[in-house]
Formats: C-alpha cells, structure tokens, sequence
C-alpha cells in the first residue's frame, strides 16, 4: 500500500497547488459547457474518498454532513465558495490522507459494505477502495486541467 498512499499525496499535493495558485474567482468559475468548476473537484475527492473508505465501513467520516452534501456524486456547484471553504480544504487535502493511512494501518477498516462504482470497477474492502480512490482523483483532475483552458 505503500506505493498506493505515495500516488495518493502526490495528486493531493497538486491539488492543494489549485488552491493556492489560484483566485478565489478562478477557482468559482464555471466556464460555458461545463457543470462544476475548480473548488468544486476538490471538494467532490474529498468527500468521496470519506464515503468509499470510511462510510462503506460503517465508520464516521472525516468531514460534516454538510460538506459531503454539497459535494457527494450527483451534485454541482450552487454558489460561489467563500474563502473559508479554501481553507477547509487545504486542512482535509492532507488531513484526510494522514488520517486514512493511520486508521489503514492500525487495521481500523474490519468491515465493509461492497460496491460496484459507476465506472464497473468493484470495490470489496477499504484496500480496494483507497486503491480505486487514486483513480477517481485522477479523473477528477483530468476535468480540472481542462477547466483550466477556461480560465484566465
């Protein structure tokens, strides 16, 4: 897993780069043909990395239920993110890796609620899931380069 957690930082990484590289207005943009934007990939890796690792272990997750609201599966960006949100997200980019890595280790992750993603790939335990999480991420941050073309 060693490998798997060092992929994992290292997108997380790039990610908090967005945060910190870009505008408060950059990062709310959501250019013409597109349905999300910068803040919001990152808000959506986050919480669904909590809901594939945590959640279908039956344990809490790692973030309130109003974040994972607004950016679980299925949801867009309704208003512009303040720069609080920033914030909250540079601490749970690396918060929630340094977590997960020590619940994983201390074999905290005993049970779990199988699942096949949208994608057809099927998930048996939180090894799986933290595994299928770096390919999630990078999808997302596929999306985010080319939001990137968009932005000014």
């Amino acid at each position: 897993m060693n490998s798997t957690f060092n992929i994992w930082k290292i997108n997380r990484n790039i990610y908090l780069k967005y945060l910190t590289d870009y505008s408060l207005e950059q990062l709310n943009l959501v250019p013409e043909g597109f349905n999300n934007n910068l803040i919001w990939n990152i808000g959506h890796i986050i919480v669904v990395q909590q809901r594939l690792v945590y959640g279908l272990s039956g344990l809490p997750m790692n973030v309130s239920d109003e974040v994972f609201q607004e950016y679980k599966p299925g949801t867009k960006p309704e208003a512009n993110e303040p720069q609080e949100t920033v914030e909250l997200f540079k601490k749970l980019l690396t918060s929630s890796i340094d977590q997960t890595i020590a619940d994983f280790e201390s074999g905290k992750f005993q049970t779990y609620k199988e699942l096949t993603t949208s994608k057809g790939f099927h998930l048996a335990n939180a090894a799986e899931a933290i595994n299928y999480n770096n390919y999630h991420e990078a999808m997302h941050l596929g999306t985010m380069i080319s939001l990137l073309k968009f932005i000014h």
